[in-house]
């Protein structure tokens, strides 16, 4: 992209402008710039003849150095401000095996941090500027600085030599922070296990970390071996600048690459902050401004037991350049699964900020925000979109801004959604929560809406919410379940429950019944109309009316109709039309009386009717 490669130029400007700096004053700077590390006894290049003005050769002066320490108890190489031209790869050997004196725990330390070019070392070939062979070796405050361009540049290829004696290619752990790299096409190339990378900067390049497996020469047992040999990754607080990819895993082991934390890393322009196999691991705190093309982070296989915390994940605000097509992608080849994505900021995404390129189980999605995502404005594209299955989604919490595809839901499952919840979520428009293929069992999925409708759940066709009780309730006791509107007010309606459903047992062996209740008139009493399995049970005072002079139910079918006998003294107003079964008082016997409107009418009643 344009902006891409004028800032490109801009920082090989800068580059070349140091590097000027630093051949004219070589010899004034060192009063002002202070080692990385203590440097007492330490062994410098120039005490084997560089010159450090970055024309002449200092390969073999270097080489000298490092070689010099393999007999020594503390073993360091300082290089004093200047710029140290070489033209061919440095190598700190691996002897470890033979016996004896090794380079294990060597530590090469410049006069810099991060963004400081002081001790700079510039390889004048295309190729490896520094191979490390041995384990625990240090590399601190030195700057790399190569030519453009150069296809097969590295920086630092860390990895312990397979044809060595005694090879354990599996063990590395190197420490290499405050330094800076610019213009690799990859800084920093390690194979093995264990790495701390912290407090770098690195720029304009295609590749920050290149991490990967050894694929011979593996020893020891348990632990050491996969797929818990791939461990031990503290990358904290590096600068990245326009880079192609901050940090990739390689090789067919890449999915057993594990405790990794990636945290408090900045990436300004660039393409993603990771790509590659991870699990049990953790991003926090990282920010990515200007993202552009693919996902900032593009889980490509494992997948299991990640975390993403407190990050910001986004690209460019309208004319402030690229954006990614997703913040937080897992690739089919991936599965994901006890993922936790919570307290993160999406923002400026062309799709899905979170998007599972298949089914996902146990996800927990929460307090995060989402704002100008979608903006290529395709139906497709949802905030959180799962391509496949999801089993055990948990989306609670999280701030939706609206979807450019008005009517869009946040959250699209294309598959079956089922034993998820999705509550609590502040969504921006119309929409619903959710959109899936398939809703399945036990799901709870709420929509704040702006109506009276306050609450919306959504379960499967002809399915229930269900309310399992795990203790055996008491007759008459409120123990299944209840929705109920109440009021608040001190005035006017007054405290109180207003209305409602509740489901209590009506036996000992816990058959429900369903109680429907509803205020008085005038006073804040609670009534329940009841319905089990006799039938429906009227209020506790027996005086409700079904129907209503000016709401007539039209027809009632019965099988069977049984009124209750009643004395004539207790007879009712004679209300046309009304039927009653009244006690005779002079025979004792039940006979059918109507009502005509000015008083009760005996009917005469015929044979009895055969049964038989």
């Amino acid at each position: 992209m344009g902006t891409t490669v004028d800032r490109r130029r801009l920082l090989r400007t800068a580059g070349i402008a140091g590097l000027a700096t630093a051949t004219l004053g070589a010899v004034s700077t060192s009063a002002q710039a202070a080692p990385a590390v203590d440097v007492s006894g330490a062994t410098t290049p120039q005490d084997f003849g560089a010159v450090g003005d970055g024309v002449a050769d200092d390969t073999d002066a270097i080489q000298q150095a490092i070689d010099a320490q393999q007999a020594k108890p503390n073993k360091i190489v300082y290089f004093p401000p200047g710029t140290y031209r070489t033209t061919r790869t440095l190598v700190v050997p691996d002897v470890e095996g033979e016996g004896g004196a090794n380079f294990n725990r060597i530590v090469l330390a410049g006069a810099g941090t991060m963004g400081v070019r002081t001790s700079i070392i510039r390889p004048d070939f295309d190729g490896t500027a520094l191979l490390l062979r041995a384990p625990l070796a240090a590399v601190k405050g030195l700057c790399f600085v190569v030519q453009a361009s150069l296809p097969n540049s590295v920086a630092i290829h860390i990895a312990r030599d397979p044809d060595a004696v005694k090879a354990n290619t599996d063990d590395m752990d190197p420490t290499i922070t405050e330094c800076t790299f610019v213009e690799f096409y990859t800084a920093v190339k390690h194979v093995g296990r264990g790495l701390v990378f912290t407090n770098n900067l690195v720029a304009v390049g295609d590749y920050g970390l290149d991490i990967s497996w050894p694929t011979a020469g593996v020893s020891g047992s348990g632990v050491h071996l996969l797929p818990y040999g791939m461990r031990k990754w503290l990358i904290e607080g590096n600068h990245f600048h326009s880079m192609g990819t901050a940090i990739v895993t390689t090789g067919a082991d890449a999915h057993n690459f594990r405790g990794a934390i990636i945290a408090n890393n900045l990436l300004d322009i660039g393409r993603r902050l990771f790509a590659g196999g991870i699990v049990n691991s953790t991003f926090s705190g990282n920010v990515v401004e200007n993202g552009s093309n693919g996902s900032i982070v593009a889980v490509t296989s494992g997948g299991t037991n990640l975390t993403f915390t407190g990050n910001v994940l986004g690209g460019g605000e309208p004319g402030g350049g690229g954006r990614p097509r997703h913040s937080i992608e897992f690739r089919p080849e991936a599965t994901a699964r006890n993922v936790t994505i919570t307290g993160n900021s999406f923002n400026w995404v062309d799709g899905s900020p979170v998007y599972f390129a298949a089914a996902a189980a146990e996800i927990t999605i929460s307090a995060n925000s989402f704002d100008n995502w979608n903006l290529l404005a395709e139906e497709r594209w949802s905030a959180v979109r799962v391509n496949g299955n999801a089993t055990g989604l948990s989306v609670m919490g999280n701030a939706f801004g609206a979807n450019t595809v008005a009517g869009a839901p946040p959250v699209r499952v294309i598959g079956t959604l089922s034993g998820s919840t999705i509550v609590g979520n502040i969504v921006d428009g119309a929409s619903a929560a959710v959109h899936a293929d398939t809703f399945g069992q036990d799901n709870y999925v709420e929509r704040r809406s702006a109506g009276a409708r306050q609450h919306e759940l959504s379960a499967a066709k002809n399915g229930a919410l269900v309310v399992r009780a795990t203790a055996a309730p008491a007759p008459d006791a409120d123990a299944y379940g209840s929705f109920v509107a109440a009021s608040e007010q001190a005035t006017g309606a007054g405290p109180g429950v207003k209305g409602g459903m509740r489901v209590v047992p009506a036996n000992a062996s816990g058959a429900a019944a369903v109680e429907l209740l509803c205020s008085t008139n005038d006073t804040n009493a609670v009534a329940a109309m009841r319905v089990d399995i006799n039938g429906l049970v009227p209020t506790a005072d027996n005086a409700r009316d079904i129907g209503s002079a000016e709401r007539k139910i039209r027809t009632v079918y019965a099988h069977n109709l049984q009124l209750t006998t009643v004395a004539a003294a207790d007879l009712p107003e004679p209300t046309p039309g009304a039927v009653a079964l009244v006690r005779d008082g002079s025979t004792g016997a039940s006979v059918l009386a109507v009502a005509d409107g000015t008083g009760w009418r005996r009917l005469p009643l015929g044979a009895l009717v055969r049964t038989s």
